[in-house]
Order: structure tokens, then C-alpha cells, then sequence
């Protein structure tokens, strides 16, 4: 990447969008997660484990629900921890329902893509980590090459960790940066110098690991143009493989630690947008393409090729060029997916501990797949993936009339949705430079809808 950065060009639209402010699932799942219920228990979930056939694709995630710090704005299922032995006993349970859940599927299934999430997996210690990993071995066939991938907090990992890594060929790193500027890391308590990641980088690079992706969030308390622009700069000249560009959902009513960010300090709807705006044009501008709604990647990179390719997939991690149908989750609240649908464990780590001590599957709540969702999957994911989708030729894949969509076609023309899409046809596309909007877009798809939208985050 040139050293010189281009600037970049656009103009904030002079009026709001007809879609500022609607709401919409994030479409990590078809239905999203607000319509799982109880009526998928662990029964369930042991049979489509049973009927992993023993030549079948897997990938696992393992989720570290800990920090050391509650960074405020966040949304993902953790606490905060300064002490060693709650993680320790946490371990001890995720082994036992490793062991588990390799149990139930009798050893079938190729174990080819593993990923730990948080929380900050950083926090484990070189023989958590190992134990972990070894038994993820026992339970399943390693179908090398795969991608073992792990989420760090730059605060709390070290050099020795970092070699550990890759001395165990982890060959994909994720971290959050969120924002470099002081003013704002003290606004949401996440301190961190741009020193401190730089020198994270250049150490993961020694220790041989070259895809590092970070995370970058716009509307954060605090943040203008320019000095989002400064963290830009800054986080380019990392020369990171992937950004993920997410938007602050204030959810204070869902996220009860988000009332300690000052409200007053949040940019406004139009900052926002031009947040967004600089930011996609910025990142295009100096060599990454847009991928999906929130992502941007190097051409090298992995999954900028499956998504010229059209391979690229959307699940409960983002973006991913994992093609398996099968993602198997560990740890509180970590939710599995199966051609037959979805399953879910319990949130809160006591009672996640006692269904795996006494030999159960921690299995709260889920979802079996109904007769149209695989062809309304396809039409969201496709959306999400592409920002175009053809309903007519996924409708013909999966055996279903032509005109199906005719109700919702028509929705799309109405004023609402004219800043978004365009129709030709049977051909739905993405029609506006904000590209999260395309939610609101597949929303329109979506037969499980809520009638409350308050229980989804707004699609800016």
C-alpha cells in the first residue's frame, strides 16, 4: 500500500434518507435470533448432532465470555473478571461439553475451521488454550488446511502469547481498535495507544501470523470527521488484511452498561452517515473493497476472492469463506447451526455449568428450519453478500413459483425504499452508497418479522 493516502470524495447527502432511521435484524442468522424459542431443546439438538455424517464439513467456535475491562459500548455476551479462577472453572466446563458434544456425534464430522470468540480468548493461559484444542482433536477429525482464528484485546496480550500463537499455527488474528482518538477510547473505556496495537502487529508478523483483521466503529461518543479520519490513517498504516467498519447500536434498554456513555456526546444522525461516508471512501480510496454491509478487505485477501467468486458466507461471525453448513458453538450462549436449523446455549454462566455438569447439552432455545426459510435465507444472504439478488433464479433453485415475491417486489417500489433499491424485473439491487441499509431491504423478505421493530437495532 502506497505510504501517500488518497483523500477521499463525497458529498453528505442535503436531506435525511427515506430509510434514516428504520430497524432491521443484522441477519447473522434466517430467522434472527429474537424469534428462537424453547421449543428446540437439547433432544433436538442431540439428533442433528447424530446425523452429522462422517464425511461432512465442520467448524467450531468457542466462546470466552471474559474480559478484564467492560468496554461500554459493547453488545457481545461477557463480563468483566480480574481474577484467574472463573475462567479456569469456565474451562473445565467447556472441555466437559466438548467431550460432550463429540459424544453425540460419535467422532463423525471434519473438524476444518476452529475460532475462538469473546469476551477476549486472549485471556487464556498456553495451557488453557492447548487443553481446548486438544480436546476439540479428540472429538473430532482435523481436516487440515483450515483457518484457526482468535479475537485478542491488544491490552491484554503479550509478546509471549503472541509466539505461543503461532508456534500453534493460528493463521488469522482479529482485534478491536474501535477508534484511536484518547478523547473517545475515555468516553467508552477502551484505552489503548496506537502504539500499543502497532506493536501487537509487528510481533504477529514475526511470529509468522500475516492475516490480521481489526475493528473500527462509527457514531461512537465524541467522534468528528476529521478525527475519525485520523484514526483511519492511522489503522491503514497497519496495513491490516481486513476492516470491519460496524455501526454503534446504542441499546441501553437491551445493553444495561451503555447508559454509562453519555448520550449527549453520541454524533447525530447526519454526522453519522458522513462518518460512514468518509470512512467507505477513504477505505476504497487506498486499495480495499467493499465487502457486504460493514466489511473491507485487500485484494489478496481471502475473502475478497470468495466474494468475487460468489462464496463467500454470512453467519454468526460476519463475513466468512467457510462453505460448511455446520458450525458447531461452544461456551455460554454460543449458538450452532445445522442444515435443520439453529440451537442456542444458555447465556448465564451458572446455568450453562450445570446442564454440562450434570452430562447435559446447554441447549436454551433455538430454531427448526420451516418449509420456505432456506429460500428466504438465500434471498437475505444473498442480499447481505452481494447487494443484489435475482429472486426469480433463487426461486427456481429451490422449486418455488417464480411470482412468490410479487407482494414484496412491489413493497420495494414503494417511497420508503426508494433510496435503496431498485427492481427490474425479478432483480433486486442495492441502490444507495450506505450499504448497512440493504437490512431494511432483506427485512422485506423476512416472513418472521416482528411487529414491535423496537426489538431490532436501526439499520444506520
Amino acid at each position: 500500500m502506497s505510504s501517500t493516502l488518497a483523500a477521499p470524495s463525497f458529498e453528505t447527502p442535503e436531506k435525511p434518507p427515506t430509510w434514516l432511521g428504520l430497524q432491521a435484524p443484522r441477519y447473522t442468522s434466517y430467522p434472527s435470533a429474537q424469534h428462537f424459542h424453547a421449543g428446540v431443546n437439547a433432544d433436538l439438538h442431540a439428533s442433528w448432532l447424530t446425523s452429522i455424517r462422517k464425511d461432512q464439513t465442520v467448524s467450531a467456535y468457542v466462546h470466552i465470555p471474559f474480559c478484564r475491562e467492560l468496554c461500554w459500548f459493547c453488545g457481545c455476551h461477557t463480563k468483566m473478571t480480574y481474577r484467574d479462577e472463573p475462567i479456569e472453572k469456565y474451562v473445565r466446563v467447556l472441555l466437559g461439553e466438548i467431550a460432550l458434544i463429540g459424544k453425540h456425534a460419535a467422532g463423525k464430522g471434519k473438524l476444518k475451521q476452529i475460532h475462538f470468540g469473546g469476551g477476549s480468548p486472549s485471556l487464556l493461559n498456553e495451557s488453557q488454550l492447548m487443553s481446548i484444542l486438544y480436546a476439540l482433536a479428540s472429538a473430532f477429525e482435523f481436516a487440515p488446511p483450515g483457518e484457526l482464528a482468535i479475537e485478542l484485546d491488544p491490552r491484554t496480550t503479550s509478546e509471549e502469547k503472541i509466539a505461543f500463537y503461532g508456534s500453534l499455527g493460528f493463521t488469522r488474528v482479529s482485534m478491536g481498535i474501535q477508534d484511536f482518538d484518547p478523547k473517545v477510547q475515555k468516553a467508552v473505556n477502551r484505552i489503548q495507544s496506537f502504539e500499543m496495537v502497532a506493536g501487537l502487529m509487528k510481533r504477529l508478523h514475526e511470529a509468522g501470523i500475516h492475516q490480521i483483521n481489526t475493528d473500527l466503529i462509527y457514531g461512537l461518543p465524541y467522534q468528528t470527521v476529521t478525527s475519525f479520519e485520523h484514526t483511519l490513517k492511522q489503522t491503514l498504516s497497519l496495513t491490516p488484511s481486513r476492516i470491519a467498519l460496524f455501526s454503534y447500536a446504542h441499546v441501553p434498554h437491551m445493553k444495561k452498561h451503555q447508559r454509562l456513555i453519555d448520550e449527549h456526546a453520541l454524533p447525530d444522525d447526519r454526522t453519522k452517515l458522513t462518518l460512514y461516508r468518509m470512512a467507505t471512501e477513504f477505505l476504497l480510496a487506498n486499495g480495499y473493497t467493499a465487502i457486504g454491509i460493514d466489511h473491507f478487505a485487500r485484494a489478496d485477501d481471502s475473502l475478497t476472492v470468495a466474494a468475487n467468486s460468489h462464496r463467500m458466507r454470512r453467519n454468526f461471525q460476519g463475513y466468512v469463506t467457510d462453505t460448511t453448513d455446520i458450525l458447531l458453538g461452544f461456551g455460554t450462549s454460543a449458538i450452532s447451526q445445522f442444515p435443520g436449523g439453529y440451537t442456542q446455549n444458555y447465556s448465564a454462566t451458572h446455568e450453562y455449568s450445570k446442564r454440562i455438569e450434570a452430562g447435559q447439552l446447554a441447549t436454551c432455545r433455538g430454531w427448526k428450519a420451516g418449509a420456505q426459510d432456506s429460500f428466504r435465507k438465500e434471498i437475505i444472504d444473498t442480499l447481505m453478500c452481494y447487494m443484489e439478488a435475482d429472486i426469480g433464479q433463487i426461486a427456481a433453485k429451490h422449486g418455488q413459483d417464480a411470482n412468490i415475491c410479487a407482494r414484496e417486489l412491489t413493497l420495494l417500489q414503494e417511497c420508503a425504499y426508494s433510496d435503496i433499491a431498485h427492481t427490474k424485473g425479478n432483480l433486486v439491487q442495492i441502490a444507495t452508497p450506505y450499504r448497512m441499509a440493504s437490512r431494511a431491504v432483506a427485512a422485506v423478505f423476512d416472513q418472521y418479522q416482528l411487529p414491535d421493530s423496537a426489538q431490532y437495532s436501526r439499520v444506520s
